[in-house]
């Protein structure tokens, strides 16, 4: 592999590309937060809600990610359209978005009609299936809240005004924390003759704290989008519907949302399946994610500057800048990705401090766990980098064949096979009931690494070939 080493300053140097790229990171790290301090109280509540709570979730987002990819692509228009100099269509093509991530709501509100049917199938220990259906009924019912707001940040995200996108997360994560508190264990406060009481409401409570933050930060999203200066340079409320921009949202953006939902699909049936082994076996795997997502959040803000940037050096033409982005991005998560192996590896007991884990298995459990996920760390960070370095060029084909073809034939498949395999009476019989778990587990778990390896692979390779350099999305 040939090393571009990166300059530090000048147009698309580190220096230039930190301004974008940090705002992102931090933004991500308020969500990875959010997460953690969700299933932090949870665990504290008790370890089956925590449990319950990570495949309900994993699978709510999952259901949402069709529009969240289209959604999530008006941010790529948004950047081509900034670098071509064409500002009105920059304001269309949020509209679009928009409308786009409320009809992606009313979906997901309809797929809780099944909801007690798909936790059922999924044959979770009988005392989780209650919770894993009221949280993510709840999480659905709501699901326009993160659409919409996927939609309006591509406003500032696209123009590589970073900097509001994370306020207004650092606002969300700012009041996720005390809503969920006083709604997973209740609260009571006294003003002299009042009395307010808020009941414990357990893993619903962490539901309808998550979404009572994330409305604020909608709010504040919809207010700076309709600020007279937004109107008047971007044109954000003259003739929002255009059908020309609409059709090319859904042809460039559904291959990403189709891939985005497929890779969320092989990594929910990854996680079914390490739930239907044991439930300690869930409890640490939603441990070692909980603390995975303190890395791949913000490996996700590099990957969005990343986009943004080749997005606005396609649309200005100048695929030097692209270039010089794209390395300046992966110098610093290669950086960002070296200190968090670190962190997994030498120091795991400072994330496990967080968790009330009662079980020294659990603790074992997760600690391997998070040697697996150091692993496919780097892997994984090349594979968000590159991946949304060619899809903010148009690339979007190629990353979803990509996509399906390795998540369904090197990871979901084999995850299966190797499930029924070491789960089977054979198995038990031969290796005995615990041997075999373990054997089930650890499979399942290099399958995992293999398999992101692989990927991250594919995508820097396509990356080197350059054929992104030739698209763009715009007229």
């Amino acid at each position: 592999m040939k090393i571009d080493l990166p300059s530090l300053h000048g147009h698309g140097g580190i220096a230039d590309v930190s301004k974008v790229a940090f705002p992102l990171v931090i933004a991500s790290i308020g969500h990875g937060v959010n997460l953690f301090t969700d299933r932090v109280m949870l665990s504290n509540y008790s370890e089956a809600a925590m449990a319950a709570a990570f495949p309900s979730g994993l699978t709510s987002f999952t259901m949402s990610c069709i529009f969240l990819g289209i959604v999530g692509y008006a941010g790529v228009f948004v950047a081509q359209y900034t670098g071509a100099g064409q500002p009105k269509n920059v304001g269309k093509a949020v509209w679009q978005a928009i409308f786009l991530a409320l009809i992606g709501g009313a979906v997901m509100a309809l797929t809780t009609i099944r909801a007690k049917e798909i936790f059922s199938w999924y044959g979770h220990d009988p005392a989780l299936q209650p919770m894993e259906v009221e949280y993510y009924q709840i999480l659905s019912w709501c699901g326009f809240v993160p659409l919409v707001s996927a939609a309006l940040s591509s406003f500032w995200s696209g123009r590589a005004k970073t900097r509001f996108i994370m306020i207004v997360n650092l606002l969300i994560t700012l009041f996720n924390i005390p809503l969920n508190a006083m709604l997973i264990f209740g609260l009571q406060v006294s003003f002299g003759s009042w009395d307010i009481t808020i009941p414990e409401m357990g893993i619903a409570g962490a539901a309808w704290g998550t979404t009572g933050a994330g409305s604020i930060g909608l709010a504040a999203y919809l207010i700076g989008f309709g600020t007279k200066s937004a109107r008047r340079e971007f044109g954000t409320w003259d003739n929002p519907f255009s059908w020309d921009i609409f059709k090319r949202l859904i042809r460039f953006g559904t291959p990403n949302g189709v891939q985005l939902v497929l890779d969320l699909a092989t990594f929910n049936i990854f996680v079914v399946l390490l739930g239907k082994i044991s439930v300690d076996i869930l409890t640490a795997s939603t441990v070692a994610m909980s603390a995975y997502s303190l890395a791949f959040n913000p490996m996700i803000g590099f990957g969005q500057a990343a986009s943004i940037l080749v997005g606005q050096g396609i649309g200005a033409k100048d695929t030097g800048f692209a270039e010089r982005s794209v390395r300046s991005c992966r110098f610093l998560v290669i950086c960002y990705s070296a200190v968090m192996m670190i962190i997994f590896i030498i120091f795991p007991e400072v994330i496990f401090r967080m968790f009330d884990l009662g079980s020294d298995k659990v603790r074992h459990l997760s600690r391997i766990m998070l040697i697996f996920t150091s692993g496919y760390l780097l892997f994984d960070a090349f594979n968000i980098l590159y991946g949304n370095a060619v899809k903010g060029a148009g690339d979007t084909k190629f990353v979803m064949w990509v996509g399906i073809a390795l998540g369904w034939l090197l990871y979901a498949l084999p995850c299966t096979v190797a499930y029924f395999t070491f789960s089977s009476q054979w198995a038990i019989g031969y290796f005995g009931m615990e041997a075999a778990q373990n054997i089930c587990v650890w499979t399942l778990w290099w399958i995992c690494d293999i398999y992101i390896i692989l990927l991250g692979g594919a995508f820097y390779l396509r990356y080197r070939h350059g054929k992104w350099k030739k698209m763009n999305v715009i007229d």
